[in-house]
């Protein structure tokens, strides 16, 4: 049974007052409730092994740094939806700006947003801005997993009964989300035990975990990690092989379902290209076959851009302006080929 006769250690009295490197600094020195997700491996943003790297060489991620603007712009909204939230419920949250750490579990750390007393008992208030795109992660009364470890790792560090997630969705007031969620100390017990694991086994003894998430976070994970340098070939361990034997032939299965593909585009293209002739010029056609509408027409795309001949005029025309707003990328590909040796 967790100890629940405990007041939180303040590590930090007002974190208004700490440089943006000095909070980070703090930050590295153990678990915040923003970690917990990618310490379960289910962070959307970050792999575990990121949240490793972070901690062990005091440096952020390249995609951590790439998200500030979403970060600022959160954290402007903080005020206004604290002004949302006192004005549907009549509550007058109050921040404290500290940063808190676990008297039993120092490496879990914690500065939230708010405050809030409800009948007694002091329940965290935690801000968050959503998109019409994220909006099915709250339906059903839900709370995104990922929210959710945050705010228990919070109930965990400060020890309060519960917390209220207040979600901005969009600018429309009659969207605001807000859900409530109380202390279950079983859970707490589960998500101590995984953070424990993670600061003394993999941070302290410089264990690196394991990739466990979606492919696309882990080779993301991979290039920020590692990078490219140019004109360096190493020797690849043998152990490798059946990953790229077996890379070699989900490739050669993917061309042929390609040339598939390619094959159906093109009966898909016949057939439609008597209908495409008897719009005579039209943008839609219609048809209706008893209780059956069935409709045909283009969809109207326009997309704005410089050509290469265009581009090269520029240049020579507004050098000044073309150096400032045109960006060079560097974009590679990653691949495996089978060539005979020696």
């Amino acid at each position: 049974m967790a100890n629940r006769s405990y007041e939180p250690e303040v590590v930090v009295e007002d974190i208004t007052k700490l440089t943006e490197k000095e909070w980070k600094e703090y930050r590295y020195q153990g678990i915040g409730g923003s970690d917990t997700a990618a310490v379960f491996g289910i962070s959307p943003w970050k792999t575990a092994r990121d949240l490793y790297e972070e901690k062990v060489s005091g440096k952020g991620t390249e995609s951590e740094e790439d998200g500030w603007v979403a970060k600022e712009i959160g954290k402007r909204l903080e005020e206004l939806v604290v002004q949302i939230f006192m004005k549907k419920t009549g509550l007058k949250p109050y921040a404290v700006r500290k940063m808190f750490r676990h008297p039993l579990y120092p490496f879990m750390l914690a500065n939230v947003d708010f405050f809030v007393e409800i009948n007694g008992e002091i329940y965290i208030i935690e801000c968050k801005t959503s998109f019409s795109f994220h909006m099915e992660e709250w339906e059903d009364n839900g709370i995104p997993r990922h929210y959710e470890l945050q705010g228990r790792h919070y109930m965990a560090v400060t020890n309060v009964k519960g917390v209220i997630f207040l979600c901005l969705h969009g600018n429309n007031e009659n969207t605001f989300i807000m859900r409530s969620m109380v202390r279950d100390v079983d859970l707490e017990e589960e998500l101590i035990e995984q953070e424990d694991w993670f600061w003394n086994h993999c941070v302290r003894e410089r264990r690196p975990p394991e990739y466990t998430e979606p492919i696309q976070l882990v080779l993301r994970s991979i290039r920020e990690r590692l990078g490219v340098k140019d004109s360096k070939v190493v020797e690849l361990p043998q152990e490798l092989s059946g990953c790229v034997t077996e890379y070699l032939d989900l490739k050669k299965r993917k061309l042929e379902l390609d040339r598939q593909s390619k094959e159906m585009e093109g009966l898909m293209k016949r057939a439609y290209a008597p209908v495409q002739e008897a719009l005579q010029g039209a943008e839609k056609g219609v048809l209706v076959l008893g209780d059956v509408r069935y409709q045909a027409g283009y969809t109207k795309r326009v997309t704005t851009s410089i050509n290469k001949e265009g581009m090269e005029a520029m240049g020579i025309l507004y050098p000044d302006i073309c150096r400032e707003y045109a960006k060079t990328n560097v974009s590679r590909s990653f691949y495996i080929k089978r060539e005979k040796a020696g």
